[in-house]
């Protein structure tokens, strides 16, 4: 009898045994699952073999975030996991190079990113390794010497599709090339057009959707929305930013409509030598200017965010924040900004869209859109250390590639197309946007004022930009051949 009661207890702690493995086993398969593992099998894959950098810590250098010339230095460092899918992405990133190259992955906010990269790299040892920061600001580094040019680095592969190949083409002065853009910093796009769906079937206008199919969509047809929509809904007969408009827009909009219908400020010479093209179709720079104060001159489909007091914040962050505010309670049809700012989005009961800048006209062959001077690009800083540079071109082209398996299709397919844009049509423009981006040297450089004077005048005063370039065009060519000699002479 004890010994049947022993036999069906051992039989009881066996199918126990065998349980608790099975749910195990079905545990160990299900985090399997969650952790997702990444599939590096690519045929981007650099293939740099491991190596142990005996927990060296690889630093980022940039500004606060919030700060004029910070707009896209958010997503560089994640300290851990916290379910947002953004953050989480970068953890995972930056996790997966920690146990390669046995690092540790952080960044140093500096609140003036120039005199801080100046000063170390003056003093022969900096304390950070990659810098990520305005164009501008990568700019007067770059004149200064201060940045190594990326195109003598043999570990750095252009053609990969993780490198922006526009990017490196249009940025390189002679041959050199000292900042550029790539998948590390996936979250700054382009300049972009935000429409509001809401206001589009209110006033019972053409989707700019279909205008866009239709190869349609053109500053005249834009024109053509934004006188469309106007509204007092104070019923006080004053106009004020609670008012509805065709569209919400700052100054330099103007600019941004050059570069979308194929005008630059400069473009590249066979040696690399910038040369002014912002003249070289005058009729047609002239009436887009034209078009243009035609629309933002007519104040009752217009309203300008720098027209508003600079303490006009309503407990936004500036008054760019809060006129975005309003855009997210359907007061605006058309916003024209980057895509850092879409998270301001994301409360927006109704539904908006993202469109690139409108073409010239139906002959117009592409999209153009103009990558913004104050957003982040990337460079190194010019150090003559062999040592550290093979370490740096190592991580940073990893890096490079893990961001565009990891980071760009968790911005991309989740942040960007399914929780804040939500149609399949705004998803397909960014990819539009994105291939037709504009890296403009004279943009970053703004060789004589060619584009914050002449290009970023104010239209309601004055369109007549050929008068603004010739009282600049000395000033211009001069500032172009200075630059140029100190790039390209030996140094």
């Amino acid at each position: 009898m004890k010994k049947q009661i022993l036999t069906k207890v051992t039989a009881i702690l066996l199918l126990a045994v065998m349980a608790i493995s099975f749910m195990t086993a079905c545990k160990k398969e299900e985090n399997q699952d969650n952790q997702n593992p990444i599939d590096v099998t690519t045929e981007e894959n650099p293939n740099i073999p491991a190596k142990d950098y005996d927990g060296y810590e690889f630093k980022f250098i940039c500004e606060p975030y919030g700060t004029d010339n910070a707009y896209s230095t958010k997503y560089m460092v994640a300290e851990s996991e916290d379910g947002t899918v953004l953050n989480d992405a970068v953890y995972r990133r930056n996790s997966v190079l920690e146990q390669k190259y046995n690092i540790k992955i952080s960044q140093n906010r500096v609140e003036d990113l120039v005199f801080t990269v100046r000063s170390q790299v003056l003093s022969g040892m900096t304390e950070f390794d990659l810098i990520v920061g305005s164009a501008t600001d990568l700019a007067n580094l770059a004149r200064e010497n201060a940045l190594l040019d990326l195109n003598s680095i043999d570990r750095f592969d252009m053609t990969k599709s993780y490198w922006d190949s526009n990017a490196a083409e249009q940025l390189k002065i002679g041959d050199k090339l000292f900042f550029t853009n790539c998948d590390l910093n996936v979250q700054e796009i382009a300049f972009v057009v935000y429409f509001n769906k809401y206001l589009i079937e209110e006033y019972g206008l053409e989707s700019p959707y279909k205008l866009m199919e239709n190869n349609e969509w053109t500053i005249d047809k834009w024109a053509e929305l934004v006188k469309s929509v106007s509204k007092d809904t104070q019923g006080d007969g004053l106009q004020t930013e609670l008012d509805v408009y065709g569209t919400l827009y700052e100054t330099h909009n103007t600019r941004m409509m050059a570069y979308g219908v194929g005008i630059r400020a400069t473009t590249n010479d066979a040696d690399g030598k910038p040369v002014v093209t912002l003249m070289d179709n005058k009729d047609k720079i002239s009436s887009l200017y034209t078009k243009a104060k035609d629309v933002f001159g007519n104040t009752e489909v217009s309203w300008c965010i720098n027209d508003m007091n600079k303490n006009d914040t309503h407990g936004y962050v500036d008054k760019f924040d809060y006129a975005r505010s309003l855009f997210c309670q359907n007061l605006y049809l058309f916003h024209y900004e980057g895509t850092n700012i879409i998270h301001q989005f994301a409360s927006m009961e109704k539904e908006f869209g993202i469109m690139p800048f409108p073409k010239f006209d139906s002959n117009q062959d592409s999209y153009y859109s103009m990558y913004p001077k104050l957003c982040a690009m990337v460079a190194l800083p010019n150090i003559a250390d062999a040592t550290w540079l093979e370490r740096t071109a190592n991580i940073v082209e990893d890096m490079n590639y893990y961001s565009s398996i990891i980071l760009e299709p968790a911005w991309y397919e989740t942040l960007l197309a399914r929780r804040y844009t939500r149609d399949s049509e705004s998803e397909a423009n960014l990819e539009v946007i994105k291939n037709g981006r504009v890296y403009d040297i004279g943009a970053y450089f703004d060789f004589g004022g060619i584009v914050s004077t002449v290009m970023g005048m104010d239209v309601r005063n004055s369109d007549n930009i050929s008068r603004q370039y010739e009282r600049s065009k000395k000033m211009i060519q001069s500032s172009i051949d200075t630059i140029y000699s100190d790039f390209t002479k030996e140094k």
